[in-house]
């Protein structure tokens, strides 16, 4: 079977839509910029609250990878999307090869990146479950998945046994093993400008008028109230746990625990603002693209916002150290963010 010949954007850490970027640059012919897709189909906000928990509070500053992402975009670009999950491997990868030998790439995931044989870093030593690969092409001879990878320009070689282990992954509300997409574009497809205006509108409207209460502004202010009270009704390991998961999941970047509270050097920097900062980079820059005034000083909200999640990390850090009366500031720090981000979406939908 010949290699799909998709055009290819390398981007780390931007995985989940990586695919459908390369297939839209494929139909179109127009490369898409930046992290910007990546973050309007994720950005947000969410708190759960689950007593019996390993942990019983969760701080989650988006809206999900995967399946919630195609059906934001989905609409807003011009394409319809089918996902299949869970069955068996072999049932999977059947399913995959018989979209390749339509023409049709395959978007996988998601992956650990455990049994990957391309990332050196982590074959057999490190189990991170949050990947994403898109299928181009099957190399028969040597039984292996060939691959588009987000962060690498060259196609990838995957056997079948690594993929076998690599896509039996299951976290609860964003995947299930063998989980697999594939594509169908629109005759008529959006354009750059056309996408931004769409998208931003729905985001903005969602953060606002969440469909649960747990979600967006109104999560925002649960959590005002709750989050300072969490050293009085959770166990000490409980209240470790959930500010270790703030803490990690406030990350801009890739989620992991700031600096701070790890024993090695990151490789990376990442500012754990939620990746408003970014998001307010972008819209900046979009706005003087387009002469979208609106869209600048939504970006000026977003980067206070921004600045206050970090703030809010800090304060987690100093915590986890043992000064967990610093929690009594976080009430004020998510209302703040609240008032913010109400303010930047009313910004974006005037």
């Amino acid at each position: 079977m010949q290699t799909i010949p998709l055009p290819h954007k390398v981007l780390d850490y931007a995985c989940p839509i990586n695919g459908l970027e390369d297939q839209y640059e494929w139909k179109t012919g127009v490369q898409l910029p930046g992290y910007f897709l990546m973050d309007v189909s994720n950005i947000g906000f969410h708190y759960l609250r689950h007593r019996l928990a390993p942990t019983p509070r969760m701080v989650m500053w988006g809206t999900g990878m995967g399946k919630g992402q195609h059906e934001f975009l989905s609409e807003i670009i011009g394409y319809t999307w089918t996902c299949h999950e869970g069955g068996s491997f072999e049932a999977a990868w059947k399913g995959v090869l018989a979209q390749l030998a339509l023409g049709k790439p395959v978007i996988i995931g998601l992956l650990d990146m455990y049994h990957l044989p391309h990332f050196s870093k982590f074959y057999h030593r490190y189990h991170i479950p949050q990947h994403f690969l898109q299928v181009v092409g099957f190399d028969e001879a040597n039984n292996a998945a060939l691959v588009q990878d987000n962060s690498l320009k060259e196609i990838q070689s995957v056997p079948l046994k690594d993929l076998r282990g690599a896509w039996n992954v299951t976290v609860p509300g964003q995947g299930k093993p063998y989980t697999y997409y594939h594509l169908e574009f629109n005759p008529t497809i959006a354009q750059l400008e056309e996408i931004l205006v769409k998208s931003l509108k729905k985001r903005a409207y969602i953060h606002l008028h969440p469909e649960k209460s747990s979600m967006g502004i109104s999560g925002l202010r649960k959590a005002a109230k709750d989050v300072p009270v969490w050293r009085t009704e959770l166990t000490p390991e409980q209240l470790k746990a959930s500010l270790m998961f703030l803490a990690t999941f406030s990350c801009s970047v890739v989620p992991n625990p700031p600096q701070s509270l790890l024993p090695y050097p990151l490789d990376f920097t990442d500012s754990h603002q939620a990746v408003r900062d970014r998001f307010a980079g972008e819209l900046l820059q979009f706005a003087e693209q387009f002469n979208q005034p609106q869209w600048a000083k939504a970006a000026s909200i977003f980067q206070s916002s921004g600045e206050c999640v970090g703030q809010l990390t800090d304060l987690a850090v100093q915590a986890i150290k043992g000064n967990p009366s610093v929690l009594d500031q976080a009430g004020s720090l998510f209302a703040r963010i609240a008032d913010l981000e109400e303010q930047a979406c009313q910004t974006l939908l005037d």
